[in-house]
């Protein structure tokens, strides 16, 4: 079964409500950020319960309408463009695809780092990592550049196995808290931030937490492969942040129960806990190997469902004449996004070879600069949601007689609480990632400052050239009206 796209490339079997939820619990519930919660300590529990009510809820739910009644291609960017016009539309497109493809290397050296840990003592030659690293950028390319199922399959496997993992976690942890009693101190004292602490547990916890829960837009990227997306959006998007938000808890609160807060490593994480619950027997150790596979195909997979969406929303920018035109070249047979994963995997090639060779320089002294440089891609990553929770209420006011196949329940001021409040999150989790004022670091702050500047300088510059790139756009799509008169004046 095939169907057109509106390129004319070929697409194949729709996908499936399934593959949907999956694609969105591979691409949100990350094995690598568990570890990073847990670290917060039993007040974790609590700030998660927090934001899943304030902000992953509301999210979920606007993304639900927004993805049902605008069913567009290019997700985000379209519905930033039908708001707020092409400039803004410029603008988050360049933010979301800037973040993803200076993440995909971060990760793939994390992937590499983690490899090192697990199977080689930590001693893995340097540039065997840097090797992997480059391979894997490039898989994922190959990977984009096939139909969209292939990235499908890959994203379902992924989250099969981050669940499979997880549950294995919530067991051993069971059976480690009743055997040797629980590592925290699970208490309403413990878990609630009380006193001069409060605030800096918000500042540590809040950018983290909402970092984790970012992604349900990526699927609308895609609306063009589904069956009936105005139905299946919202139906993915709620069973998802169901088994998320669950799952989160689960592996916070399993994580603590088998090591404190402290002991937790950063490199190893989830992997760790399970080793320090099951013992250094061969049995343990062949089935840890095992899981530790598992969650090292969970740290390459987790970022498909990424490149997809921001190389999808990238392209479709570019061919409305709102990104240059190379963005927008797609596979003459599957029509996926060529050029925006093209550049995706040059400019994580780029990076990683320049930290290589700054790295080898300074005899690794280069790395705590390069991973601050790499925090300022988290700023870039929040701030599209921040103009999504206004597009939201743009659309409303100016759309209102849109047919919403899914609408956000409640009366106007609840409406624009589940706006506003997320909105205020997000932006101060912005500030918290460039600056934390309970524990400020010049050293940490001015990279991120300079990274930004420099993604808004060039982002400018794109806004400003869009215009030309839009009357080319413009004449191009006459001249093909003009063409396809001519031919059928021909064929009468």
């Amino acid at each position: 079964m095939t169907q057109e796209t509106p390129t004319g490339a070929r697409r194949h079997t729709p996908l499936q409500l399934f593959n949907m939820i999956l694609f969105s619990v591979c691409a949100i519930m990350l094995l690598s950020q568990f570890t990073m919660t847990a670290q917060i300590g039993p007040t974790s529990i609590f700030w998660t319960i927090v934001i899943i009510v304030l902000f992953f809820i509301p999210y979920g739910l606007i993304t639900s309408e927004l993805g049902s009644t605008y069913p567009d291609a290019g997700g985000i960017y379209s519905w930033v463009v039908r708001a707020f016009g092409t400039k803004w539309g410029t603008r988050v497109s360049w933010w979301y695809w800037v973040n993803v493809a200076l993440w995909v290397p971060s990760v793939y050296f994390i992937f590499a780092g983690t490899l090192s840990q697990l199977f080689f003592g930590g001693n893995l030659n340097f540039w065997v990592q840097i090797a992997i690293a480059l391979v894997l950028i490039w898989v994922n390319y190959w990977i984009n550049s096939r139909r969209l199922e292939t990235g499908a399959w890959v994203s379902n496997l992924g989250a099969g196995i981050t669940m499979a993992v997880t549950a294995v976690l919530v067991v051993v942890a069971i059976v480690f808290g009743i055997h040797n009693g629980s590592a925290t101190q699970f208490t309403i004292h413990t878990m609630l931030p009380t006193g001069s602490d409060t605030f800096p547990a918000i500042a540590m916890a809040l950018p983290i937490i909402i970092y984790n829960f970012l992604g349900f837009e990526l699927m609308s990227s895609a609306s063009l492969q589904m069956r009936n997306p105005k139905k299946d959006v919202p139906r993915a998007i709620i069973t998802a942040a169901v088994l998320i938000g669950l799952f989160y808890l689960l592996a916070t609160i399993s994580m603590q129960v088998i090591q404190g807060a402290d002991d937790i490593d950063t490199t190893t994480g989830l992997i760790g806990s399970l080793q320090v619950a099951l013992g250094s027997s061969t049995a343990a150790n062949v089935f840890i190997g095992i899981l530790s596979v598992g969650a090292l195909y969970c740290f390459f997979a987790c970022l498909i469902p990424w490149t997809i969406g921001a190389n999808m929303a990238a392209a479709e920018a570019s061919q409305r004449g709102d990104l240059p035109a190379f963005f927008g070249r797609s596979h003459p047979r599957f029509g996926t996004p060529t050029g925006a994963a093209l550049l995706t995997s040059i400019v994580g090639t780029i990076v990683t070879i320049i930290f290589a060779i700054l790295s080898s320089a300074t005899n690794g002294s280069i790395n705590d600069v390069f991973w601050n440089l790499f925090w300022f891609s988290s700023v870039i990553f929040l701030l599209p949601y921040i103009v999504l929770m206004l597009v939201f209420l743009r659309l409303r006011k100016i759309d209102a007689n849109a047919r919403r196949p899914y609408r956000v329940p409640g009366g106007d001021g609840l409406i624009k609480a589940m706006a506003w409040i997320p909105l205020v999150l997000l932006a101060l989790s912005v500030v918290f990632f460039i600056v934390n004022p309970f524990d400020f670091d010049w050293t940490a702050t001015v990279p991120i400052l300079i990274g930004c500047v420099i993604v808004v300088v060039i982002e400018e510059v794109l806004v400003k050239r869009s215009r030309n790139w839009v009357a080319v756009k413009s004449l191009e799509t006459v001249a093909d009206t003009e063409t396809a008169e001519v031919l059928e004046d021909a064929k009468k």
